[in-house]
């Protein structure tokens, strides 16, 4: 995608905004006590940025979500400050229910594939209900380049990885939500005999509303316990939702190179001190393709 095309999409999702959630937001919250009353539009997408959120799709819809991680922003105005070195990210989700969702999805980098079931079996209720939401997500990603001839007998079990997540969230006002995602990942092989398989993070996710188109968003992940290799980092991101009434466009700064589990959870080497910055975003725009009864 070169920068012309970039520009014009981001006046694209500018001009095509629309305060088509302002009233979703408000669902649930201070509403007249009658009752416990389910709390709505925690975030306003499947994820916070890179991150799993704790929405899940409603029955019968499909989201589509086509995802950009460009290169280095320090590699300079050679690089087009990153725009020249690009890596896609498609994925597909359908709810099977308004709080089970499945999907797939397939990124070039890596060229990994990924499978995913992701359930929202707590909801936060207003009026003496649960105050957290609670939502599960485990993915299995299966690495797709080619292996290296030097001798070293590999099955294909040992391109599996996977990532089990618990996303715990609470929308404490209209405008502020916030969630910690405690993250396990499992590799099958990895590089040094003395790094470990199992890797795992802490993380947290936030979302400001500025107003009822645009938001603010964030996400930390922390390595524990910190790995062998030197060069690992973890993963802070920042970034923008825009919110139209068929998509919601995610625009954000990461030091992760890669858009799956794994690979941004444990495998992050950029360091934002040292300009290691990738621009990114995230196009969502769901579908009803099934029965919502």
């Amino acid at each position: 995608m070169t920068h012309r095309s970039l520009i014009a999409l981001v006046c694209l999702g500018a001009w095509a905004v629309q305060p088509a959630f302002a009233q979703d937001d408000l669902m649930g919250f201070f509403d007249e006590p009658s009752g416990p009353q389910v709390v709505t539009s925690t975030f306003k997408a499947g994820r916070i940025i890179n991150v799993q959120s704790s929405e899940t799709c409603g029955r019968g819809e499909m989201n589509f979500i086509i995802a950009h991680r460009f290169g280095r922003i320090s590699d300079g105005a050679y690089a087009l400050w990153g725009l020249d070195n690009a890596q896609m990210r498609m994925g597909l989700d359908y709810g099977l229910t308004d709080r089970l969702q499945v999907g797939v999805a397939r990124s070039t980098f890596g060229k990994t594939l990924e499978a995913n079931v992701k359930w929202r079996f707590v909801e936060q209720q207003s009026g003496g209900g649960s105050p957290v939401s609670l939502t599960a997500y485990s993915v299995a990603m299966r690495d797709g380049m080619r292996l290296p001839e030097d001798g070293i007998e590999r099955l294909g079990v040992h391109r599996l990885s996977y990532v089990h997540q618990i996303v715990v969230a609470r929308k404490f006002s209209p405008d502020f939500s916030l969630a910690v995602i405690p993250s396990l990942i499992h590799r099958n092989l990895v590089e040094l005999s003395a790094e470990a398989n199992d890797v795992a993070t802490i993380g947290t996710g936030f979302r400001y509303k500025l107003n009822s188109r645009l938001s603010v968003n964030g996400e930390c992940h922390l390595l524990m316990p910190r790995p062998v290799a030197d060069d690992l980092q973890n993963s802070l991101s920042l970034g923008l939702d825009i919110e139209t009434g068929g998509h919601v466009f995610q625009l954000h700064i990461t030091n992760s190179r890669g858009m799956f589990e794994r690979s941004f959870l444990a495998e992050t080497a950029g360091r934002w001190l040292d300009g290691d910055l990738y621009f990114g975003f995230n196009i969502n725009r769901v579908f009803q393709v099934g029965d919502r009864r």
